[in-house]
């Protein structure tokens, strides 16, 4: 019986400060996204360049069906792939991209 009486304090208890702990992390990592968020908000003129230039990128680069090399839309064995075609396409775009 005293088992379960200190048992009926203890585990709530033990439970408010894990609680607590949790909720405390949640809170910090909270805070630490909406300062990055300010920081986007108003980036400095680096940051500002950067981001442009990430803007501009993702509009210029379009991935299509020709620069595909393997797809997951079918299983590999299906695909039928030569290992010397898939080389070569492999190395097109590697010299593409440089």
């Amino acid at each position: 019986m005293q088992v379960y009486a200190a048992s009926f304090f203890a585990i709530p208890l033990f439970r408010w400060f894990l609680v607590r702990k949790t909720n405390g992390e949640i809170e910090k990592r909270n805070k630490a996204r909406e300062q990055w968020a300010r920081v986007l908000e108003m980036p400095d003129p680096p940051l500002r360049q950067k981001l442009a230039s990430a803007r501009d990128m993702a509009r210029r680069t379009v991935i299509g069906r020709d620069r595909i090399v393997y797809s997951t839309e079918k299983d590999f064995s299906d695909q039928d792939y030569e290992a010397r075609d898939w080389d070569r396409r492999f190395r097109e775009l590697e010299t593409y991209d440089q």
